[in-house]
């Protein structure tokens, strides 16, 4: 976890340093979810990367693994039904809860349920061998959720997933003049991202508030060391 009132101070130091301008707590909460989106989802782009070093503190792809590990989560979900906009119901179908980002795996009854395709639906039921079964469940992707074949038999099915980071809100009050951050209110949500983050948290900000302020130089400078940031990582 990152402290957002760190960040949101150091964003202002730097901006009111040359007087470059000031980001209000509305507009600095704005800038503060589009970076901290913008850094998750990059997540799954390094984390393809291959291995470059066998030391564990330089191995790219566990280092971000252990980043994600921070959003996995397990729900049990019970069955409902799905109406699209045609007016057509979908049955046995299971809505993925609301911070839902990436799906990892689905299990029934304590069976791992594979996926197919909606394609591949059509040629497995036509055949008794391959057809779903209770002990052998298939899921197809669905919007917003899955659909389990058999459609009957299960009532509830068990995921594994990514979910979204919340939304970061830092929230103030005047004191003697001064807007300070008041934590116990029940409104204020530090960023959830890993505490490595802080910095590049940072930069992200002061490229988007250098465009707010119309400081270009602000904006070119932050937006070159987030590449500089990117390419020591890789």
């Amino acid at each position: 976890m990152v402290s957002i009132d760190n960040v949101y101070k150091t964003v202002l130091n730097i901006l009111n340093k040359e007087n470059r301008g000031y980001i209000v707590p509305e507009e600095f909460n704005t800038l503060a979810t589009q970076a901290q989106n913008e850094i998750f989802e990059g997540y799954f782009s390094f984390r393809n990367y291959v291995v470059s070093n066998d030391s564990d503190y330089s191995d790219i792809k566990k280092n971000v693994e252990e980043k994600i590990a921070l959003f996995e989560n397990e729900e049990t979900i019970s069955a409902g039904t799905f109406t699209n906009a045609e007016g057509n119901t979908t049955s046995s179908y299971y809505a993925y809860p609301g911070n839902f980002y990436r799906l990892g795996s689905v299990a029934a009854n304590a069976i791992h349920v594979e996926e197919i395709s909606n394609k591949d639906l059509l040629y497995v039921n036509r055949a008794p061998l391959t057809k779903p079964t209770i002990n052998n469940p298939v899921h197809v992707r669905h919007e917003g959720g899955v659909v389990i074949y058999p459609t009957t038999g299960i009532s509830s099915i068990n995921i594994s997933y990514v979910r979204k980071p919340a939304v970061p809100n830092w929230v103030g009050t005047s004191v003697a003049g001064q807007i300070i951050a008041t934590p116990a209110n029940a409104l204020y949500k530090n960023f959830e991202l890993h505490p490595s983050e802080e910095h590049e948290l940072v930069v992200k900000i002061l490229a988007y508030a250098g465009i707010i302020i119309k400081a270009a130089d602000v904006t070119q400078a932050a937006a070159a060391k987030d590449q500089q940031i990117t390419q020591s990582e890789r």
